[in-house]
């Protein structure tokens, strides 16, 4: 049994203490970004890093444990703060980004840097800004693929200019300089798409993929030897992920799903290539992610599924989490960060009655310590109860699924209700156990929340994921309808009060039930969502190039946009604007790089050249998280307005 114990992280993050409770939490306690985010735990476990939100300004911050004290290193607030990441005992990383248009490129694009904090000094230094020879043009420069153990420099890929080619190459980057140095034989090619280094911080491993003859290449080498090639393969999309390196140092690690329905986890000889029987594998759930240490060292995986659930290889570690887990069974559990000995963790703790909270293990004395609540003005009585249901499609597969009750309604009462049918985005995605903000606003303001996780979902299996492909608006769209009949059927939900809300592909899904299924729904809204199948695969051709991955995926799930015309345009809202008869909302961020803002235009443009209701919402200067505390405010005081006018309250 664990003992638990509250602790309220002082200093700048005193604020972080809940106040009394309220009758209702307030709006922004819901749309406002969690107060706390990407906290990560110092390799001496003795701090913690986070980025703290006040207003729409991101402060990094590091609290010390031995003397309860906090301090502010850095205010952001023109560029997004995404991660932190602590580089020894005595620097942060923090990892930023920015969406901006650059020169020769058509649309806006996400370009990322890594800024580095020397805990001692002060002193702030932007990685890889002064580095000769690299590529102006490039987005991902805030990656980091491995650290010097003694802290001094990090590890990062970047394009750098040849006179023949552009190539993504290894870089050694000192914290305090910021000048990205050439590694010895770390060159890549404009093929290369990925790097894995050994403890020592050597390079041993690059993947590179070909978009112009689709060939995968796994390279590696050996006691600073000459690259080999140790796996190669044909595809369109590559079945093997490059994850790590193992423990021992002698193999890598590798993901495939070729060999099972479910995504699992294999070692890969360094010097053959031979790729071992599997080493972490299960029947009913994939490898949704793998637990690395900075220098991509695997210690572990997490497997999918509506909680989260771990397997490490390390027993003793393994006990440890999954007795976390079970003494808080009801919510999600995640393993967040841990101190280089493993003697804490950090694990990160959402839905049962939780909001979002940082919980710290200590393996030594076996006290579970709560530092803080990312969402404090929400009570665990505020929370709606989330459950977890199935249902079958009309062709007999089964859809897996969650419930949101109203808050505060009690079982005896949770007939009828009004009804918001909330498909995800992805749409190879999913819905889990957790606490979703907008799920949670609309349960507060008394509606029930369908989130239903459709074929096509990732985390159920290749063969659920691959039964969505070709089929956007048609048995997708149908097992999102089966949903909202079934809630009727069980008389939880009041057909005639039922509407439906999406976010990206979610919002395609929404504005697809308003023209494909016009009785079904009593008002449609989309935030961020596609309208245009064909204008947008012609974006992502023209964007990224018709050999890219990206373009070849988006067409595995949507169609070819050359011969497939008619049947793509045939489940595209925008050209289907006739068909609605439900008022719809329209909300959209003016520098949304990953689903244009036109997609939006078009829809409005549709639907008021046909004469149909429609409320549009563009929002300036966001993207397609829509991130900044004003915005999200902004979707939710416009959502409840929206739905009580058409389905009450």
């Amino acid at each position: 049994m664990f003992r638990r114990v509250a602790f309220a992280v002082a200093a700048m993050a005193a604020g972080l203490v809940a106040g009394p409770a309220q009758a209702k939490p307030p709006l922004e306690a819901f749309g406002d970004m969690p107060e706390i985010r990407a906290v990560e735990l110092s390799p001496d476990g003795q701090r913690v890093a986070y980025i703290l939100r006040e207003g729409d300004i991101d402060i990094l911050v590091v609290h010390d444990f031995t003397t309860n004290t906090g301090k502010g290193l850095g205010r952001v607030n023109e560029i997004r703060a995404r991660n932190v990441q602590f580089v020894g005992n005595d620097h942060v990383v923090l990892i930023a980004s920015k969406d901006t248009r650059t020169f020769g490129y058509s649309g806006r694009f996400e370009f990322s840097a890594a800024l580095a904090f020397n805990l001692k000094t002060g002193r702030t230094t932007q990685l890889l800004r002064n580095t000769e020879g690299i590529h102006p043009a490039q987005s991902g420069l805030g990656r980091i693929v491995g650290i010097d153990p003694a802290g001094q420099y990090v590890l990062m890929p970047a394009y750098m200019k040849a006179a023949s080619e552009t190539s993504l190459d290894l870089l050694r980057v000192p914290l305090e300089s910021g000048r990205g140095l050439k590694v010895v034989g770390a060159r890549g090619s404009t093929a290369t798409i990925d790097w894995v280094v050994d403890s020592a911080g050597q390079a041993v491993a690059r993947s590179d993929f070909n978009e112009r003859s689709g060939v995968h290449q796994i390279r590696t080498r050996t006691d600073g030897g000459d690259w080999r090639v140790v796996y190669e393969e044909k595809s369109p999309l590559p079945a093997i992920g490059l994850i790590g390196m193992a423990a021992d140092g002698k193999s890598l690690i590798v993901v495939d799903a070729r060999e099972s329905e479910f995504m699992s986890l294999y070692s890969m000889s360094l010097t053959t290539g031979e790729i071992s029987p599997p080493l972490m594998q299960r029947t009913d759930a994939e490898v949704a992610g793998v637990v690395t240490g900075p220098n991509r060292v695997v210690y572990g995986v997490r497997y999918s599924g509506m909680f989260p659930s771990y397997e490490m290889f390390d027993p003793a570690i393994d006990a440890a989490i999954n007795g976390v887990q079970n003494s808080l069974a009801t919510s999600a559990v995640y393993l967040d960060s841990w101190s280089d000995d493993w003697s804490k963790m950090l694990f990160f703790v959402e839905g049962g009655q939780n909001a979002e909270r940082y919980l710290v293990y200590d393996r030594k004395t076996n006290v579970l310590t709560r530092i803080s609540s990312a969402r404090p003005k929400i009570t665990e009585a505020d929370v709606g109860e989330v459950v977890v249901i199935e249902y079958k499609a009309r062709d007999g597969l089964k859809i897996p699924g969650l419930l949101t009750w109203p808050a505060g309604v009690p079982e005896a009462e949770r007939k009828n209700l009004p009804l918001v049918v909330m498909p995800h985005g992805g749409p190879e995605a999913y819905d889990a156990v957790g606490f979703d903000w907008m799920a949670q606003f609309l349960a507060n303001e008394g509606y029930a929340v369908l989130q239903p996780n459709f074929r096509g979902s990732g985390g159920f299996g290749e063969l659920f994921a691959k039964a969505g492909y070709g089929e956007w608006g048609r048995k997708m769209q149908d097992d999102i309808t089966d949903g909202a009949a079934a809630l009727a059927r069980m008389g939880w939900a009041d057909p005639a009060r039922t509407c439906i809300v999406g976010w990206s592909y979610g919002g395609y899904a929404a504005l697809a039930g308003g023209a494909l299924t016009p009785d079904t729904y009593k008002c449609v809204a989309s935030v961020a969502g596609v309208s245009n199948l064909r204008d947008m695969l012609n974006d992502a051709r023209a964007r990224y190039g018709p050999r890219s991955r990206s373009f070849i995926y988006w067409q595995f799930l949507i169609g070819d946009v050359d011969k497939d015309r008619d049947a793509i345009d045939a489940v595209s809202p925008a050209r289907l604007a006739e068909r609605f008869k439900a008022p719809v909302l329209l909300i959209h961020g003016d520098a949304d790089t990953t689903v244009p803002i036109k997609q939006s235009n078009i829809m409005d443009e549709a639907l008021r050249k046909a004469k149909k209701t429609v409320r549009y919402v563009r929002i300036d200067g966001d993207d397609h998280g829509l991130l900044e505390n004003e915005s999200r405010r902004l979707v939710l005081t416009e959502l409840a307005k929206f739905l009580k006018e058409h389905i009450g309250q």
